[in-house]
């Protein structure tokens, strides 16, 4: 049990912070970054800090928010920790929607960066975003920044490494400017894990895996990623290019995966005699399809095909019609054709995918969809401790899931087979040839939802 300490009258907080955590709770800059290992309770540390904060605050209406790249993860990871904090003084504590009001009327709600939509429109006094790699890199921007704005709300971002996204871009600006806050813990040097323990960690788990997620390092493997060794020589080869800008000489093929509880992404592309050129890429989260149908329209581009997933043709119970239906209809008196993406195995596309992106070239706009292609990756079995054979579901799965359509319906007959390349590569498939791939889609590429334009 921690000490009980009085932080404000008649309130009490179980709450003893560790040693580390100190400089955390006294830092006077508005931004700040942790960077921690596993079980350092740096959860702990920043759910204290955002009831302290919230209680001594003397704004009007005081609202404080901690995000998690996904709702569920929020809710499993920290309401466990806000409701212990302020379980002998909060008025209101509502499970329906993650969030406990304090005595002077302060609001601590949780949030998952998987529906960014909840935040916007929100303001905060302060916020904190936990394990901020696995987050979409546009949620700082776009989102969080706007709802601290007005009222000069402070923000920290928190996590362990997961390679060097926008975590780590956030990392070496704490380092550099004074206006922020910057703690890095690692499991050698903290005294929070014995040496035993670090042993047998060290014992069970790689070397890559040890380093990031113990040592804190940026510069380990990334394990478990599909496609990150061919994205790192695409960069390598000056494929992200404004070579890659639209050719009005070309039609323009779009490859869409539409989410009804996820995002909808967009991968726009040209079929070129010196590769494939993916021009563009949207994403839209929680949009009606009149939103894509707007996009669409308003592009300069001269579309030839509109490839949608599988599961386009299920209707919905509230119209009666599928997506397909609706999308037939908006576009009947086009010259664009529909079609619906061959309905493969999830590893038969990821095996496309690895064939095509040698031949690929992308514009700088698609810097998103490139990031989440370099992330991409096996989900991990804590229980089993090993990789299993399905990607994990997070905000990358979206633009992967897209681009792996665009993939599958690529033209391959014009592309001339690759290098045979080295079966050690996890990141690389060998054995599987473009002709064979070729072959498979046209077998099992049936109904169409037209063959002809429409």
């Amino acid at each position: 049990m921690g000490i009980r300490r009085t932080i404000a009258p008649n309130i009490e907080l179980d709450y003893t912070p560790r040693e580390l955590f100190l400089p955390f709770h006294q830092r006077k800059e508005r931004w700040g970054c942790i960077v921690a290992h596993r079980r350092a309770g740096k959860t702990v540390a920043c759910i204290n800090e955002l009831v302290i904060r919230a209680i001594y605050s003397r704004m009007k209406n005081p609202q404080y928010g901690y995000v998690a790249p996904y709702r569920q993860q929020a809710k499993n990871i920290a309401w466990v920790y806000l409701k212990d904090a302020v379980n002998n003084f909060a008025i209101e504590v509502r499970e329906s929607d993650l969030s406990v009001t304090l005595p002077n009327g302060a609001k601590i709600t949780l949030y998952g960066s998987d529906n960014p939509d909840a935040l916007r429109g929100l303001y905060f006094d302060g916020i904190i975003i936990d394990e901020f790699g696995d987050c979409r890199p546009q949620l700082w921007a776009e989102v969080i920044l706007p709802t601290l704005a007005d009222r000069k709300g402070w923000a920290v971002v928190i996590g362990t490494p997961k390679g060097r996204n926008q975590f780590y871009d956030f990392y070496e600006l704490s380092k550099k400017d004074d206006r922020w806050f910057s703690l890095t813990i690692k499991a050698d040097t903290s005294g929070l894990l014995d040496n035993e323990e670090l042993e047998q960690l060290k014992a069970q788990m790689s070397e890559g895996q040890y380093d990031q997620e113990m040592l804190c390092s940026f510069t380990a493997a990334l394990l478990g990623t599909y496609y990150a060794t061919l994205i790192a020589q695409l960069e390598s080869d000056n494929r992200v290019t404004t070579k890659a800008e639209h050719d009005p000489g070309f039609p323009v093929t779009v490859a869409m995966d539409i989410g009804y509880s996820d995002s909808t992404v967009l991968w726009f592309f040209q079929e070129r005699p010196d590769g494939i050129a993916y021009i563009d890429v949207e994403e839209g989260h929680g949009k009606e399809l009149q939103y894509y149908f707007d996009l669409l329209d308003h592009t300069p581009y001269s579309y030839d095909t509109i490839w949608l997933p599988h599961d386009a043709r299920a209707k919905t119970l509230q119209t009666g019609k599928s997506t397909a239906d609706q999308f037939i209809e908006k576009f009947r008196n086009t010259d664009i054709s529909l079609d619906i993406v061959p309905q493969l195995s999830v590893q038969h596309g990821i095996e496309a995918v690895r064939l095509i992106l040698p031949y690929a070239y992308f514009h700088p706009r698609c810097e998103l969809g490139i990031e989440a292609l370099r992330t991409y990756r096996r989900k991990y079995n804590e229980l089993q401790q090993r990789f299993e054979d399905k990607p994990l579901h997070s905000w990358e799965s979206d633009f992967a899931d897209a681009f792996r359509y665009s993939a599958l319906v690529a033209n391959k007959k014009k592309l001339k087979p690759p290098e045979p390349v080295s079966t050690n590569n996890p990141d690389l498939y060998p054995g599987y040839c473009i002709s064979q791939l070729f072959a498979d889609r046209e077998r099992k590429h049936q109904n169409p939802i037209t063959k002809h334009r429409i």
